[in-house]
């Protein structure tokens, strides 16, 4: 087997991250235990997405809704208080439990045009997310992209399983 053929794996924080050397996908795999629909949602809502993407090499992260549309988003990076580059996407959600990114990355005005399949399997209280970004450009691009997601789907895993806090139910006396 040669060293392009290796798997490469590293596991941070509950998100495990595979890809092949030589090749320009990146696979991603977390295990959640959420609700299979509050995670949809943080996948498929630009504003939460801001609370779990982080993008390396940002100091802050930025998510917008873009052109009015709700599939479309874009993602901007800052570094010392100035946008460093963007990333613009669309989301699709299709079949039961499956987000689909087309995903713009935009390093100082050359764009690459990769596609992000996100597969959800399991129940209402628990499940693993499959993440599988193919069509990415060089090297670089590939390394970068495997850090973030692994980054990111750590953090998404801890947004989504803080406990949910109940609201406080109040008793009136009667005098």
């Amino acid at each position: 087997m040669s060293v392009n053929e290796m798997t490469t794996r590293s596991l941070e924080q509950g998100a495990l991250i595979d890809f092949m050397a030589g090749s320009s996908e990146v696979f991603a795999s977390v295990k959640i235990e959420a609700e299979v629909q509050r995670i949809l949602y943080a996948l498929s809502t630009p504003e939460y997405m801001e609370a779990w993407l982080h993008l390396p090499g940002a100091e802050r992260v930025e998510c917008h809704s873009e052109r009015r549309s709700f599939d479309r988003f874009r993602i901007d990076m800052f570094l010392s208080n100035k946008k460093s580059a963007s990333i613009y996407g669309s989301c699709l959600l299709s079949k039961p439990k499956r987000v689909t990114y087309l995903w713009d990355k935009d390093p100082v005005g050359i764009s690459y045009r990769s596609v992000v399949e996100i597969h959800i399997l399991g129940g209402p209280k628990g499940c693993a997310l499959n993440l599988n970004h193919r069509g990415l450009s060089n090297v670089e691009d590939r390394e970068w992209h495997s850090k973030m997601w692994q980054q990111s789907l750590s953090k998404l895993r801890i947004l989504m399983e803080r406990i949910e806090f109940k609201k406080p139910t109040f008793r009136t006396s009667r005098m």
